[in-house]
């Protein structure tokens, strides 16, 4: 048994819910130095094992892997297993109210764009710092590189949804 189908801001299924993150990913590339644009494209992203959690049909639930569990088996798991920027994404979502800016973001004339990067000293704004343990050129990731690289996954893992004539895509 899936949960109702419930329609919010348009939203009625994951296809839709894909096209939300999409725009927020796409609003954050337009202004990385906007934290609301990085909130909104890391909170969607972060939420889409919420949405299938319960909407899935056991059709559904199979095509993706999840032969087997229950509706409301936490999907999160399964799906972080196979792609480790899931929990990344997690991560910054649930940590977001903790975060505060390291430098200045104001622009400067001249700076902060162009082969340098687009934030202060060269550096993208949304900089995340995957532990001193990793060598340099694996310590840094970029969010809205992130954010591309979860939606893009997200996009392809749920192509392989399948819908048999006459049942619609709302999941």
């Amino acid at each position: 048994m899936t949960r109702h189908a419930t329609k919010i801001f348009g939203i009625d299924t994951i296809d839709d819910y894909l096209v939300l993150c999409s725009e927020a990913v796409v609003k954050l590339q337009q202004d990385e130095d906007d934290v609301l644009s990085a909130f909104a494209a890391i909170l969607a992203l972060n939420h889409i094992p919420d949405w299938l959690q319960h909407k899935l049909t056991d059709v559904q639930r199979d095509a993706l892997g999840l032969t087997g569990s229950k509706v409301g088996d936490a999907v999160k798991d399964y799906f972080e297993e196979q792609n480790p920027d899931l929990k990344r994404v997690r991560d910054i979502a649930n940590g977001f109210k903790h975060l505060k800016p390291v430098h200045p973001t104001e622009k400067i004339s001249g700076y902060g764009s162009g082969p340098y990067g687009v934030g202060p000293f060269g550096a993208p704004y949304l900089l995340i710092d995957l532990g001193e343990d990793k060598p340099a050129s694996e310590r840094w990731d970029v969010g809205f590189d992130l954010c591309q690289r979860v939606l893009g996954w997200w996009r392809t893992e749920l192509s392989k949804l399948d819908y048999p004539a006459g049942e619609t895509k709302n999941v």
